[in-house]
């Protein structure tokens, strides 16, 4: 077991979240959307359990970052926290596009990778989201598929559209109308 690296399930609106972080320095290693097999998921890891987010200032701030998106909050990605450093220059240009992505709207594939410096490369943004360790940070549920369906989505699609949900019912009815 790595005692550098470390899991922490909280609750959110949406049902029980975790946190895998690493401890010198706190950097975010991975979030895992709201899902009731969590505890199981852990288990298999091997990582050891952390109780008290109250000991890491910034456990503290991403768990309280979380729990206020799932009540309908706008966040901004904690970037100063997560962890870029494993992925190819390519993939930051992605993510870092994809945390642009205004709340309650949403991006295609295929306009993410424009934007992000890829002309033609929708298929590559697809693999960049499905690999994304950083989900609601690095808003990949806001990217869709260019015929309006919404692709894929880790936390699977019923998921997807309840966060697309929640984030259209929170906005001011003046920005509902908006999309990219």
């Amino acid at each position: 077991m790595r005692t550098d690296v470390k899991w922490h399930i909280f609750d959110t609106c949406f049902g029980p979240a975790a946190i895998l972080f690493e401890t010198e320095p706190l950097r975010l290693r991975e979030l895992c959307l709201p899902n009731p097999e969590i505890e199981s998921r852990i288990a298999a890891a091997g990582y050891g359990r952390h109780k008290s987010p109250d000991s890491f200032p910034g456990l503290k701030r991403l768990v309280g970052l979380v729990k206020s998106y799932f009540r309908g909050r706008q966040i901004d990605p904690p970037w100063d926290l997560i962890d870029l450093e494993h992925f190819s220059p390519a993939q930051k240009r992605v993510y870092r596009q994809v945390g642009r992505i205004p709340y309650g709207q949403v991006s295609t594939y295929g306009r993410v990778a424009r934007d992000a410096g890829f002309s033609g490369g929708a298929r590559f943004v697809g693999n960049c989201m499905a690999r994304n360790p950083y989900p609601v940070f690095i808003p990949c549920h806001r990217v869709i598929r260019s015929d309006g369906s919404l692709g894929g989505f880790g936390g699977g699609l019923d998921l997807k559209r309840r966060m697309l949900e929640l984030e259209r019912a929170s906005l001011p009815k003046s920005d509902k109308s908006v999309k990219s």
